[in-house]
């Protein structure tokens, strides 16, 4: 593909779309993390919140994160190329009951969690878990739904769902964390998810004529969960070593992730989201090395700018209210130090693409190794930490560094695998 042929084609516009939805939703996002960190600032309440968070968002992630998206964008999309009609309502059925499952078993973990961890004011973080486990369940569902958005190309229609889930999330959260703290930043985010299902995915109820989809067990291989979604597993497995030992240092690392994030899903996610339907219809080897040389560019430039302003931009983002000058140093010093491990996971994610829209049966055994590996990665660190009695801050560094190394690793050989199967 020449570079013109990309300028003059629908994939610079459903970059647009997503891309100018991200920023909206990062500006967000942004005036969020201005409210939270105003009213919680590095207390311990909110690192306890965010410690017990870790539980609800990993869960989160494995079943409505980018790796739900890398099991079903390329079924969805080969169907809708041979399909006028879909009807979707046996995957609406399986939404709904699985869904149920999700809610149990989140809350039982969770659950387990606040007890193992004893946590301070225990009947607040009952009623907050209750609300998470909620979340996960209809942030499942839409999930599935938003992929299919993608699968057919309506990448406008699923940036106004993901701008309204984020916008209604924005307006709740003032007034309901300065009313009920905590417990009022978890509802906030339900409501925004709520409104999202209501509004873009119950209609697709309506579409129940043409070539039935069904949806079962085996179109989740777990491999293909972890691999789709290693860079949120990586950053998730590092934010709880930052506070295991029951400090305020997770708050500091959650602040600087948001920010991180922030490029990460606004450029990096969105290429890789395009980039994953295109080359499930096709193989394009051109625009995968046009969406690498965009990532490393972006990524470099993110670096350097962190090195540079770190202090400055986060003095910008959250000196204000309960978060203080001190706070605003060490938030700095994190920001600077996982910069380069998300230069490495925007390289991984965009390498592990390809991949991940080859046949999972075909490639089961390969996808399992490379879990394995990229696991064993992670306890790794954890236990090489536990053993050299680092502190959180440094075993938070060593875990996300390694298994960042490893990923840009195991990528690289999935896109040698790639190409030998794709042959």
């Amino acid at each position: 593909m020449r570079m013109k042929n990309f300028f003059g084609s629908g994939l610079l516009k459903d970059f647009s779309n997503l891309f100018f939805a991200n920023i909206f939703q990062k500006f967000l996002g942004l005036i969020r993390e201005l409210v939270i960190a105003f009213f919680l600032g590095s207390s311990i309440l909110y690192a306890n919140f965010l410690l017990l968070r870790v539980v609800a968002d990993f869960f989160s992630q494995i079943t409505a994160g980018n790796a739900l998206r890398a099991n079903l964008l390329p079924k969805f999309t080969k169907l809708y190329e041979k399909n006028k009609e879909v009807s979707l309502r046996e995957v609406f059925k399986f939404s709904q009951k699985s869904s149920i499952y999700l809610f149990l078993i989140s809350q039982i973990i969770q659950t387990a969690v606040i007890f193992y961890l004893n946590l301070e004011n225990n009947l607040l973080f009952f009623g907050v878990s209750f609300v998470l486990s909620f979340s996960i369940c209809f942030n499942f569902i839409n999930t599935i739904f938003l992929t299919v958005f993608q699968a057919r190309g309506l990448f406008l229609r699923y940036s106004y769902a993901s701008v309204t889930n984020s916008l209604v999330f924005s307006l709740l959260v003032y007034p309901l964390i300065s009313l009920i703290s905590v417990i009022g930043l978890a509802v906030s985010r339900l409501f925004g998810i709520l409104i999202m299902y209501f509004s873009f995915v119950r209609p697709l109820k309506k579409e129940n004529t043409g070539f039935k989809v069904r949806l079962n067990r085996s179109d989740f291989n777990f491999p293909t969960l972890i691999l789709g979604n290693f860079a949120n597993i990586i950053i998730i497995s590092s934010r709880f070593v930052a506070g295991a030992d029951g400090s305020n240092n997770i708050t500091f690392f959650m602040y600087a992730v948001v920010l991180l994030n922030a490029l990460m899903t606004a450029v990096v996610g969105n290429v890789s989201t395009i980039l994953l339907r295109k080359i499930a219809i096709k193989k394009n080897t051109k625009l995968m090395i046009y969406s690498l040389l965009m990532s490393v560019f972006v990524g470099g430039f993110m670096v350097i700018g962190l090195y540079l302003y770190s202090t400055e931009i986060v003095e910008f983002v959250y000196l204000r209210g309960a978060f203080n000058i001190s706070d605003v140093q060490q938030t700095s010093e994190y920001l600077v130090e996982l910069s380069f491990a998300f230069l490495l996971l925007f390289v991984s994610t965009i390498l592990f693409q390809p991949f991940l829209t080859l046949s999972i049966e075909e490639t089961k055994k390969v996808r399992l190794g490379m879990v394995i590996f990229f696991l064993f990665s992670i306890v790794f660190s954890v236990v090489f930490a536990e053993l050299n009695s680092f502190t959180s801050k440094e075993g938070a560094f060593l875990l996300m560094y390694i298994s960042s190394i490893i990923s840009v690793v195991l990528s690289g050989y999935s896109y040698f695998k790639y190409i030998q199967y794709g042959s």
